[in-house]
């Protein structure tokens, strides 16, 4: 995917992250009770969240990043 800007760019994979932390804190937040989620799900999503911020900081520092998405 193309982004008409970098701020767009960085945008994308900001929502992309914060849509993956609210998940992660609201299904497993360190209560036993409320982990829904096994351990193989939310270790990838905790990897997904690692790609998209390593994006953003990639973007920032002007390397240009995966313009893919």
């Amino acid at each position: 995917m193309s982004y008409p800007t970098t701020s767009d760019h960085i945008d994308s994979h900001a929502r992309q992250a914060w849509a993956l932390a609210e998940l992660l804190v609201d299904h497993y937040g360190g209560q036993e009770d409320h982990n829904v989620l096994n351990d193989d799900i939310m270790s990838g999503l905790m990897e997904n969240l690692a790609y998209h911020t390593a994006k953003i900081q990639e973007i920032n520092a002007g390397s240009g990043g995966d313009h893919a998405g």
